[in-house]
């Protein structure tokens, strides 16, 4: 059966012409061109890459690590807000406020967006502010926005929110080596705090973000303030001043001053 095939053959390739079996060579070529192109394609797209969210190729996570170029971050921990708090300003205008811990003691964020919800005594949502703030790691710091009209409803209570899936990245800067001094808090003619930033680092900081908040006896914040600075060089220091339009409904009992900054500078 074999032997009656192979002379079939033998017998039909000898019945065409001399152009005919160049022609079918060519064909033959082709076919084998085409089919090793889709083969390397083929193991091309199967073979392990840094973007196939699959821990392979040796990578000390899924595409991290190893012979991939991105970093692996670890387990990562949410924002923590340790409280919040809204501050009225006028009848219908309010300050909100928080206190945010990012305990994550490597990783930072250029940026997070987040959104302070002021809701009334009956759950319902009155009124809304999104913002956009850098996170250092490891770190407490403050979040403020002011003059909020919430209408002609009052805040019972205020959430602070972060957007889902931040951007970490492991962070390789300098620690912030900025510290609070000569710091003074005035009654009259309006309340105020001064102080004096000073850099210990010879690094340089950037974009720092300071709020003042003021607390009364029960630990309870009672007003905040907020300003920025564009940068404090290494070894250098900047004053820096939060005042208050009016005298606070509750006595001023202490006060904190929170820092964070967009950058600081590789020495």
């Amino acid at each position: 059966f074999f032997y009656f095939f192979r002379n079939l053959g033998y017998t039909y390739l000898m019945s065409i012409s001399w152009a005919a079996k160049k022609q079918l060579t060519y064909l033959l070529i082709f076919l084998i061109v085409i089919v090793g192109i889709i083969f390397a394609v083929w193991l091309k797209a199967s073979a392990p890459t840094c973007f196939d969210n699959k821990k392979n190729q040796k990578e000390q996570g899924v595409d991290c690590g190893g012979v991939c170029a991105k970093e692996c971050l670890g387990e990562i921990k949410d924002l923590a807000v340790l409280w919040s708090k809204p501050l009225k300003v006028a009848e219908s205008n309010y300050d909100a406020v928080a206190l945010v811990e990012n305990r994550n003691l490597f990783l930072s964020a250029k940026s997070a967006r987040y959104q302070f919800k002021f809701y009334d005594d009956r759950n319902i949502l009155i009124a809304s502010r999104e913002g956009e703030i850098f996170i250092n790691p490891g770190q407490k710091f403050a979040i403020f926005e002011n003059n909020i009209d919430v209408g002609s409803r009052k805040p019972a209570k205020i959430f602070l929110e972060f957007q889902k899936n931040i951007n970490w990245e492991i962070y390789k800067g300098e620690n912030l080596g900025l510290v609070v001094t000569k710091k003074e808090y005035q009654d009259s003619p309006r309340p105020s705090i001064s102080a004096v930033l000073e850099n210990k680092t010879l690094a340089n900081v950037k974009g720092l973000y300071a709020v003042a908040i003021i607390y009364a006896d029960d630990g309870n914040a009672i007003a905040a303030s907020a300003t920025k600075i564009g940068e404090i060089k290494g070894g250098k220091s900047a004053d820096v001043f939060f005042t208050w339009p009016e005298s606070f409904g509750q006595e001023y009992s202490r006060d904190e001053i929170y820092l964070s900054a967009q950058s600081v500078s590789s020495l």
